[in-house]
């Protein structure tokens, strides 16, 4: 997965019975939601992704990042490309949305695969 939001903390799955949105996977008082489907070379198409389900899912997610002590991070993952410095930015968007709703960025970048890098 591409880009997924972890929320964490004491009240974050006892929440889970309140809102619709359903995480893929629930462990060690984490939930995991999968935000965008975007490979991991299509940073600009998970950044969208983030952003409609930002917005579609509001209402959810503002009653999971209410919680005491919770926390939230939407997480992209991404593929070092073969350049000597790569920058990735996220939009305003995105930006403005996240922080409305409490919650953390992050960027993980992962070395290509040989078999993946050959394809290229």
């Amino acid at each position: 997965m591409s880009c997924v939001l972890r929320v964490s903390g004491p009240g974050a799955t006892a929440a889970l019975s309140r809102i619709s949105l359903e995480p893929y996977r629930v462990e060690q008082g984490t939930a995991h939601f999968d935000v965008s489907k975007a490979g991991s070379r299509e940073f600009a198409a998970q950044v969208a992704d983030a952003v409609t389900f930002l917005r579609s899912h509001a209402p959810d997610l503002k009653v999971l990042m209410n919680q005491p002590g919770v926390e939230g991070v939407l997480d992209f993952g991404n593929e070092w490309r073969d350049v000597a410095a790569q920058f990735d930015t996220f939009a305003v968007e995105l930006v403005r949305e996240a922080g409305n709703l409490g919650l953390a960025l992050a960027l993980a970048h992962y070395p290509l695969s040989e078999k993946r890098g050959a394809e290229a």
